[in-house]
């Protein structure tokens, strides 16, 4: 067998894995999963592969993020809920910078692969301006982006950030991050925020912003 044939016939390895893929996780995630998924396994190579390397991602942050919300909900409970946003906002920032890969601001990254859920976002993630020292007013994608960040920089993890999925759906969780303001270098400020999304919620929100990203594109 030559080279060619081989290579050939590892591509369309690729296509028939991730068809069973789609089948065994990701069709109950899309409303559109029957349309979606053919357009993916019909495209050249070379756009399938970046299509499959970005689920590759999203697949491996999952794994990671049920791993700690088993930590979560352990006896004793542990604080993981800032690392599963760090896990899955870093991801987000991954996946849109496969198809913008001259784009170097990672914060441009991620408000751009939540863009197409901001209206969700909104209202359901907000800060709490109660003790801002400075006026400053962030966005639900800017304090997910900060949350990351707090964790990523400072090693900041403690706290709940998400709503419980058996309170009523009014009401928000309030929670706390650190942010450095430039005005401010030589100390971290710190800004409460509030959330009415749970958990589910928020994953929910990711598989929208893959699906009206690649529904955009493909």
């Amino acid at each position: 067998m030559n080279t060619h044939n081989i290579e050939t016939k590892w591509q369309n390895g690729q296509y028939d894995y991730f068809s069973q893929k789609w089948d065994e996780k990701w069709q109950r995630h899309f409303s559109d999963r029957d349309g979606l998924k053919n357009k993916i396994v019909n495209l050249e190579y070379e756009k399938f592969y970046d299509v499959n390397n970005a689920f590759e991602k999203l697949d491996k942050a999952l794994q990671i993020c049920e791993f700690l919300y088993q930590l979560k909900e352990a006896k004793p409970p542990q604080d993981t809920e800032k690392i599963i946003i760090t896990t899955l906002v870093s991801c987000a920032e991954a996946v849109y910078r496969i198809n913008k890969p001259d784009e170097s601001i990672s914060e441009n990254l991620v408000k751009g692969f939540f863009k197409p859920v901001k209206q969700q976002l909104n209202y359901k993630i907000r800060e709490h301006v109660g003790n801002m020292p400075y006026k400053r007013v962030f966005e639900p994608v800017e304090v997910l982006y900060l949350v990351r960040n707090d964790y990523i920089h400072n090693g900041n993890f403690t706290g709940v950030f998400f709503r419980n999925s058996q309170s009523e759906n009014h009401v928000y969780n309030l929670g706390s991050f650190y942010y450095s303001e430039k005005y401010a270098k030589t100390k971290l400020i710190q800004a409460s925020s509030e959330c009415k999304l749970t958990y589910d919620d928020f994953f929910e929100n990711i598989f929208r912003g893959i699906y009206k990203k690649y529904r955009r594109v493909l």
